[in-house]
């Protein structure tokens, strides 16, 4: 038996995306094999993004009742063979 998946509505108040250049030595000591830094022109990549969500709920529901949220990723580009 398969369920409908419930449709939420919402509004990102706030979304932040930030991308930077990392020392290929230093992403590769947190990285767990088979993974290695994919490296571009040099340097690893990595980025962090920042978002806050508010009046999440139900779709049909008012705003009143919805909840709010500060989320973080991160995310690191690498290669595996």
């Amino acid at each position: 038996m398969t369920f409908p998946v419930p449709v939420v509505q919402g509004v990102i108040a706030r979304r932040l995306l930030v991308n930077f250049r990392v020392r290929p030595e230093v992403l590769a000591a947190l990285l767990p094999g088979p993974f290695r830094p994919k490296l571009v022109h040099g340097f690893g990549m990595a980025g962090i993004c920042l978002i806050r969500l508010e009046q999440v709920r139900p779709r049909g529901l008012p705003a009143f009742v919805g909840l709010s949220s500060e989320n973080a990723a991160h995310r690191i580009a690498v290669e595996w063979t």
